[in-house]
């Protein structure tokens, strides 16, 4: 049975959009038998002008990763959306604890935190390496995991 990763972001328009196609790409190319989702936990809260920010799919576009022109709008993160996660990570501990503990408080120590910065911290040519890097441990781990 496939299991389901899920990463959380704020607005689910930029840092786990990334993380979840990126993840996909990985999965499928090392034959992981998973599958990332995303989620963002303020996500009906925020106005964004599209279904994902245009540097993410350029971004994954630019290192050889077809994302395709039909993109999802963004998805508020629901109390079902843990239930259904085999292992769930979020972006940023700094700014999705306290949101956790408010909003999820039986999750909030359940849960992988990353530490990588919105764009209002940290511009993505920074942010999206970072994740590059994260995604690629996990990734080892994984595989390692399902030997």
């Amino acid at each position: 049975m496939q299991k389901t990763i899920l990463f959380f972001c704020t607005a689910n328009y930029y840092r786990s959009r990334y993380s979840e196609l990126l993840f996909n790409h990985f999965a499928g190319v090392y034959g992981l038998n998973w599958k990332a989702d995303s989620r963002g936990i303020l996500a009906s809260q925020h106005n964004n002008p599209g279904p994902i920010y245009d540097v993410v799919t350029n971004r994954l576009e630019n290192i050889g990763i077809r994302t395709g022109i039909d993109h999802r709008y963004p998805i508020q993160l629901e109390e079902k959306d843990f239930e259904r996660a085999d292992l769930t990570i979020a972006l940023k501990k700094a700014e999705h604890l306290d949101m956790m503990k408010q909003l999820f408080p039986g999750w909030a120590e359940k849960i992988t935190y990353w530490h990588i910065h919105d764009i209002d911290v940290e511009t993505p040519e920074i942010a999206l390496p970072k994740i590059d890097i994260e995604i690629r441990k996990l990734i080892t781990s994984l595989e390692a995991a399902d030997r």
